[in-house]
């Protein structure tokens, strides 16, 4: 069993257990998304708000981010908006394939 779990990762492919762990996932990071749209109104919002709530997978949600952004920074200013969205982007934690994901930037220097 643990070298089928093996050629699983290696592939990419969620393994048994892992299923239930990402609804579960899943079902957190959409309602933190729906929590912090829902205290503004407005049609973008709402439009936002239905895309969230009919995503299909993490990897959806993921890709959602940066609209439920786009709407918070419309409203409260981005500052604000990037405060909002922080505890959210650090949900997706082991839920997105490995190419996926916040990634760390570098500060390239002249130092010549």
């Amino acid at each position: 069993m643990v070298l089928f779990r093996r050629i699983f990762s290696l592939l990419n492919v969620p393994s048994f257990g892992s299923r239930q762990a990402t609804e579960s996932q899943l079902g957190r990071i959409r309602t933190a998304m729906l929590s912090v749209l829902q205290v503004h109104g407005g049609h973008s919002i709402q439009r936002v708000s239905q895309r969230v709530r009919f995503a299909v997978d993490v990897e959806a949600l993921w890709y959602l981010r940066q609209d439920v952004m786009t709407a918070l920074s419309a409203i409260d200013g981005e500052s604000a908006a990037r405060r909002q969205m922080k505890s959210i982007n650090s949900m997706f934690k082991g839920g997105l394939p490995g190419s996926m994901g916040p990634r760390t930037h570098q500060r390239f220097t002249n130092n010549g």
